[in-house]
């Protein structure tokens, strides 16, 4: 046996706990209104499709006054093989959601959300007179800019909206653009994938602006800019 890492030297440093710290932290800034949350009668199920997000979602879930979610049993913890599903990515619509929908109906859930097994992506559904209806990632996106927007305009009524930005790639939904052309903040589209809104993003701050939203079609969404990058939770 070869030992690679002497972990008993003072030069090495686990951050992980701090990192998790700094992230739960982070997140709470777009909690808004824990007290309606905490009275919602909404009951939502959750799949970490096999990945890491289940500790993470329930831990904000809990913060942002939100009853607990059903998780669905057999996705909830990680594994490579993901012995459940074909394609463990929501983005597949109903067929990746089946045991989420299964449960949900078992607990007679209103909405499902869904993780990716990195927890970078989200998926939603309701359920309707119909059946389950899976949002699209425009549709998605058009909900959380809105909201973006709305929370963050009552609390900052008298901002410089040039300095004011949400972005979005030539892939989708030209919804924020006709939303910022109406409330008079900034647009910027960018080329396809997250590191160019990312980039984008690190440029605007660097700029002292304020970026409050991004996504992507690809159920990919970045509300604040507390990380740069797409997030699922």
């Amino acid at each position: 046996e070869i030992e690679l890492l002497n972990t008993s030297s003072e030069l090495i440093v686990d951050p992980v706990e701090q990192i998790i710290k700094r992230y739960n932290s982070a997140a709470l800034a777009n909690c808004y209104f824990r007290d309606t949350n905490h009275d919602s009668a909404v009951q939502f199920t959750y799949t970490a499709m096999h990945g890491v997000g289940y500790e993470f979602f329930k831990y904000i879930m809990k913060e942002f006054g939100f009853k607990d979610a059903i998780p669905v049993p057999e996705q909830v913890n990680p594994d490579p093989d993901f012995p459940t599903v074909k394609y463990p990515n929501p983005e597949e619509g109903k067929g990746a959601l089946k045991l989420s929908m299964e449960t949900a109906d078992k607990f007679k859930s209103k909405v499902i959300l869904a993780n990716d097994p990195d927890a970078d992506r989200l998926a939603v559904a309701e359920r309707t007179d119909s059946g389950w209806r899976v949002f699209s990632g425009n549709e998605i996106g058009a909900l959380l800019g809105w909201w973006c927007w709305t929370t963050w305009r009552e609390k900052h009524q008298n901002v410089d909206l040039n300095d004011v930005y949400m972005l979005s790639s030539t892939v989708s939904s030209k919804i924020l653009e006709s939303i910022a052309k109406k409330e008079g903040f900034k647009f910027i589209e960018t080329l396809t994938g997250f590191k160019w809104m990312g980039n984008e993003t690190d440029t605007l701050l660097k700029a002292n602006k304020n970026v409050l939203f991004a996504f992507e079609e690809a159920i990919g969404f970045m509300c604040g800019s507390q990380v740069i990058d797409k997030d699922g939770i």
